[in-house]
C-alpha cells in the first residue's frame, strides 16, 4: 500500500512539473527578429498574352518607385539598361518564363512572367 501511494505521488509529482515546464516555455515571448514585409510577400505572377514582343516585356512588369531589377533568371545584371536588354534577349514562347529579383527598401522580391 505505501509502495503504491509512493509511485502514484512520484508520477503526479513528475507530470506537474513537466505540465509546469511547457506552460512557462509556451508564454515565454519571443525575441525572433521580424523581417520586413518584403522578404514575406509570395512571388508576383504576370501572366503575359500571346503575340507580345520581347521587347515589351520590361513595360508590362510594374516595380514600385524604389525598385530596380537586380537579376533575370538568377544571374546578376549591373544597372536598369543591363536588366532591359537581358530581358529583351529572351526567346517569347508559349510556356517559357523569365524570372526577375527586384530589390528596394522594403527588401527583394521575385517577379515571374510567365508567356502564354
Amino acid at each position: 500500500m505505501y509502495l503504491t501511494r509512493s509511485l502514484t505521488l512520484a508520477l503526479t509529482t513528475a507530470s506537474l512539473v513537466l505540465l509546469v515546464n511547457v506552460w512557462l516555455s509556451v508564454d515565454k515571448p519571443d525575441d525572433t527578429p521580424r523581417l520586413l514585409a518584403a522578404a514575406n510577400e509570395p512571388v508576383s505572377v504576370v501572366d503575359v498574352a500571346p503575340g507580345i514582343a520581347a521587347t515589351d516585356l520590361a513595360s508590362i512588369v510594374r516595380l514600385r518607385a524604389d525598385e530596380r531589377v537586380i537579376a533575370v533568371d538568377d544571374r546578376p545584371v549591373a544597372n536598369d539598361l543591363a536588366a532591359g536588354a537581358a530581358i529583351a534577349d529572351r526567346l517569347v514562347a508559349s510556356g517559357r518564363y523569365v524570372d526577375l529579383t527586384v530589390a528596394g527598401a522594403a527588401g527583394s522580391r521575385r517577379i515571374l512572367v510567365l508567356m502564354h
